[in-house]
């Protein structure tokens, strides 16, 4: 569980852009909900992100407390994962977290 946290919280340091086709699918319609609910947050963080370069801090303020629900959240749903979808979904968080660094690096 600390690897998974650690992973989020580093994703959501970062932005880049989620595709649709990338967005695995789960058993429970609620981890299905939050994952749509994260990869959109990811793009929402990767404009605020290029905003705050730009020196436009007002966009990252505002997904600060975004950023902790959904790290909560994730924390939650972990617990009704099937044992099988576990490794699919820390493996979604592990690709955001890499496509993330890569942005930041450029």
């Amino acid at each position: 569980m600390k690897t998974f946290a650690a992973i989020l919280i580093l994703a959501l340091g970062f932005a880049s852009q989620i595709f649709a086709d990338d967005l695995p699918t789960f058993a429970e319609p609620e981890v299905n909900t939050f994952v749509k609910s994260y990869a959109q947050f990811i793009e929402d963080y990767a404009a605020a992100y290029k905003a705050m370069k730009a020196g436009d801090n007002s966009k990252m303020q505002a997904l600060q407390s975004k950023s902790m629900e959904l790290q909560t959240e994730a924390g939650q749903l972990t617990g009704k994962l099937k044992d099988d979808e576990k490794p699919k979904f820390q493996d979604f968080i592990t690709k955001c977290a890499q496509k993330l660094l890569d942005v930041a690096k450029q």
